[in-house]
C-alpha cells in the first residue's frame, strides 16, 4: 500500500511540476533576439517583435523555451496581452507605453524622477536608445575582450 500512494504522490507532483512551467508568454519590447542557447551571447535563432507570442516552457534560470529557441523573461510577460506594435491599448496607451509600464517605467515616474533630478538630460537617453549594435560586431567586441563565456559562440 505504501508504494502505490508513493507512486500516486510522485505522478502528481511531477505533472503539477510540468503543468506549472508551461506558459503563452509574449514579447513586451520593441524587438529582442530568440537564442538558439539559453545564454545572452548565443547566436540569435531569430527575433521576435514586440506583441509577439509563443508557447513556452519555464522560466528556467531565467529563459522560456519556445520551438524556435530560448527568450530572456525580461522581454515578455506570462500575463495575456492583446497588442500590436503603433496600436494603442484600452484607447489611451500606446504599444510603447504599456512595454515601459510593464518595466516598471511610465511618464509619471520620469517626470517625477525628472523632476528630482533637474540635472538629468532624457535627450541623451533617448539617443542611446536609438543605437543598434549588430550581432556580429558585439561577438567581435566580446571576443576581443575575451568576455565570452566558455562555450560561448565562435
Amino acid at each position: 500500500m505504501n508504494k502505490t500512494i508513493f507512486r500516486l504522490l510522485f505522478l502528481a507532483a511531477a505533472l503539477g511540476g510540468s503543468a506549472a512551467l508551461a506558459a503563452t508568454v509574449t514579447v513586451l519590447v520593441s524587438e529582442t533576439a530568440v537564442r538558439k542557447r539559453p545564454q545572452f551571447f548565443a547566436p540569435s535563432a531569430t527575433t521576435a517583435k514586440l506583441g509577439q507570442s509563443f508557447e513556452a516552457s519555464g522560466p528556467s534560470e531565467g529563459w522560456f523555451k519556445t520551438d524556435s529557441g530560448y527568450i530572456h523573461q525580461s522581454a515578455v510577460t506570462a500575463k495575456r496581452v492583446r497588442i500590436a506594435a503603433g496600436e494603442s491599448v484600452g484607447g489611451t496607451a500606446t504599444a510603447e507605453e504599456v512595454t515601459l509600464a510593464g518595466k516598471g517605467f511610465n511618464a509619471q515616474v520620469e517626470k517625477s524622477y525628472g523632476a528630482k533630478n533637474s540635472s538629468v538630460h532624457f535627450g541623451a537617453v533617448d539617443s542611446m536608445e536609438r543605437r543598434a549594435v549588430g550581432e556580429g560586431a558585439l561577438l567581435d567586441f566580446l571576443r576581443a575582450g575575451g568576455l565570452l563565456p566558455e562555450g560561448g559562440p565562435k
